[in-house]
């Protein structure tokens, strides 16, 4: 599994690079998520040894002033999570196993069901209520966005 965090690591920290600078938020979360997926070939997830309980691989990753926290969860039993308030911008990427997201519609006051497939991810922005629902042998991805307000604006003058 440390193979497969550190091959996930090095497409983020690749692509992230890529990405305009002046992009944040879930927009930046949903661009990485598409080039993740768009690069799935490159991870080796048949190579991928498991063992018999639940195994949790986190990472800090800072590239150009950009803060994420990494976390690949692999879950041997059901696992679920509910009426989770994120305190971040935050993106699900599933390698393994059908995974269930309620989302809470604050309008409505009613939850909205999503059904996640292998390769399939998912980005929710900050405040946002749910339920996750994680089966037996799923293998996750989360990411985690804390943006910080960038002065993207030139202050000099380039008059001659």
């Amino acid at each position: 599994m440390d193979i497969i965090l550190k091959e996930l690591v090095a497409i983020i920290k690749e692509e992230t690079e890529k990405i305009n600078k002046k992009i944040y938020g879930t927009t930046f979360l949903e661009i990485l998520k598409e080039k993740i997926l768009n690069r799935q070939d490159q991870i080796l997830l048949q190579n991928l040894q498991l063992q018999n309980s639940n195994m949790y691989l986190e990472e800090n990753i800072n590239v150009d002033k950009k803060n994420l926290f990494f976390k690949l969860s692999f879950y041997q039993s059901p696992k679920s999570i509910l009426k989770s308030k994120l305190d971040t911008n935050f993106l699900l990427i599933v390698f393994k196993e059908l995974v269930k997201i309620d989302i809470l519609n604050h309008n409505t006051q009613m939850y909205i069901n999503i059904s996640l497939k292998p390769f399939m991810g998912i980005s929710l922005s900050k405040g946002t209520v749910c339920n996750l629902k994680f089966p037996k042998n799923s293998l996750i991805m989360q990411l985690e966005s804390d943006d910080v307000d960038l002065d993207i604006e030139k202050n000099q003058d380039e008059t001659i």
